[in-house]
């Protein structure tokens, strides 16, 4: 059984879904802005009920895991809430992602029931002990077809049996490495409570919000930020199936949005190629979120410029969720901001020591909202330890706690045997007036061990060479910093996530 301090805090998802049902039923939950649709709480807690009676039918057990491949709709939303109404383990998969991963994962993480979206054609010989169940847009849809519809429209839609407590697992997700195969990580009940209960706090999210969000809905930060809290909290939730650069400014103003999600990737291109929208057009929008990738500060105090737009830069991982974040009312630029009150979080240095204020060492969490493990491809597990999980990221604290990262440990160029961080780099580079994006990697030498490579994108074509930027890099940088070589690309390749491509830049050299 769950501890006592646990069941204090800790409520199971089929509560919440319950309760915004009985105090809120009629006010949207979420509005389908590609699909043109809504759903309300108490609709949305009658369509979970639905699919958690299906899955009881299915004799499903805690230990049971549910595969969900399927895009940003209503549909995908009431499978998803209807798994954690239940009490099964759910793992979720976009649409979007390779059929090579796709079956990579559902092999991993050893799952006993697939339900995906009718428009993907899989094969299900590839995992054939588990069942394999389509689903199309069934919600307002009398006249829809597909296996789910069929197997779940006449169940009852009221549901009491909920599975499992607080120490259970409630959800797997798989990392989105760019060198590595995809990790299990396994997420307790208790944990992913607590996750979405301090982000939600830490930016400020009550039952009045209008939140926006447009990435992809298994990302753990979108679960956490926009589609769990948005249940959690009972505000609505307005759900894009991608961000699309011509429909956002519209998105924000015609829905009253209050707050938006975002990730470097967008506020790059909103500088670069700038869209109809001022602070006086969208007066409720306290803020834009921006995680998933580091915000070069030039990029931030850009945005901020052209727009008048807050941006509150947040940081996480698959394996902690969000860690820390600004307080919207004392962000700081340039920082990602200060522990959320669920976590513990601090830096070691190279002897293994925490490090003081301004000390760069390498960022370590702990605490209570943390998953708990990997899940191995045979079965087995790989736990976290319990006195701090190393992320990689190196930085420091300031006086004030505000986390600042200067770069990823694995990213450090070693040239000579000094480390020199790529951040630092691309931050210079960014400066420049012709530059749009730019990124920076160690690439192979034969005197120094590694050499600093940098790739640039010009602005709108506007002509500028390699002389120049090196020129430019040399009025602040040392010279062991100063990239040796510039190389002019079309795009930064990236990940579906937003983080640098390492693997293609070096492809490119």
């Amino acid at each position: 059984m769950a501890s006592q301090q646990q069941q204090d805090i800790y409520t199971n998802w089929n509560s919440i879904i319950e309760n915004h049902a009985k105090d809120q039923p009629d006010k949207v939950f979420i509005e389908s802005l590609d699909q043109g649709k809504r759903i309300t709480f108490r609709e949305m807690n009658e369509w979970c009920g639905r699919v958690a009676n299906f899955l009881k039918a299915r004799k499903l057990t805690p230990d049971d895991k549910v595969t969900l491949i399927g895009k940003n709709s209503i549909e995908s939303m009431i499978i998803y809430f209807g798994t954690l109404k239940y009490g099964a383990i759910l793992n979720p998969i976009f649409a979007e992602e390779s059929e090579e991963n796709i079956y990579r994962i559902v092999n991993l993480a050893q799952t006993s029931l697939v339900l995906y979206d009718s428009d993907l054609h899989l094969d299900k010989g590839k995992r054939p002990s588990a069942d394999w169940i389509s689903f199309s847009e069934f919600y307002g849809n009398e006249a829809a077809e597909g296996q789910l519809w069929e197997l779940v429209k006449d169940q009852p839609v009221a549901f009491d049996s909920h599975l499992g407590d607080a120490n259970d697992v409630g959800l797997i997700v798989y990392t989105s490495g760019t060198t590595e195969l995809p990790k299990g990580i396994l997420i307790p009940r208790d944990g992913l409570f607590c996750m979405v209960d301090e982000i939600s706090d830490r930016m400020g999210i009550t039952k009045k919000d209008r939140v926006l969000e447009y990435r992809a809905y298994n990302w753990l930060s979108s679960t956490l930020l926009t589609i769990l809290t948005s249940m959690m909290r009972g505000n609505t939730l307005f759900l894009g199936k991608k961000f699309s650069r011509s429909r956002f400014p519209d998105w924000l103003k015609r829905y009253d949005i209050t707050v938006s999600s975002g990730v470097p990737a967008v506020f790059s291109m909103l500088v670069n190629e700038p869209v109809p929208l001022t602070r006086s057009e969208v007066p409720s929008l306290r803020f834009m979120t921006s995680s998933s990738a580091p915000l070069p500060v030039e990029t931030h105090l850009k945005f901020e410029g052209m727009y008048g737009i807050p941006i509150n830069q947040a940081m996480g991982m698959s394996e902690a969720g969000w860690m820390v974040g600004n307080p919207p009312a004392k962000r700081k630029v340039g920082s990602v901001g200060l522990p959320l009150k669920h976590k513990e979080v601090f830096f070691v240095n190279e002897n293994g020591e925490k490090c003081k204020p301004g000390e760069v060492g390498e960022m370590t969490v702990r605490g209570r909202a943390m998953g708990m493990c990997y899940l191995k491809g045979d079965g087995s597990v790989d736990m976290f330890p319990k006195d701090g999980f190393a992320t990689g990221d190196l930085g420091f604290m300031d006086d004030e706690g505000y986390v600042h990262i200067t770069g990823r440990k694995k990213d450090l160029i070693i040239r000579g045997g000094i480390n020199i961080s790529p951040m630092e780099i691309t931050s210079r580079l960014l400066e420049h007036p012709a530059v749009a994006e730019a990124a920076t990697i160690g690439a192979a030498d034969k005197i120094y061990g590694e050499e600093v490579v940098s790739f640039v994108v010009r602005k709108n074509g506007m002509p500028v060479d390699e002389s120049d930027i090196i020129r430019h890099c040399k009025e602040t940088l040392p010279d062991f910093k100063v990239p040796k070589r510039i190389i002019f690309v079309p795009e930064i390749p990236k990940g579906e996530r937003g983080k640098v491509a390492k693997k293609d830049l070096l492809a490119i050299l």
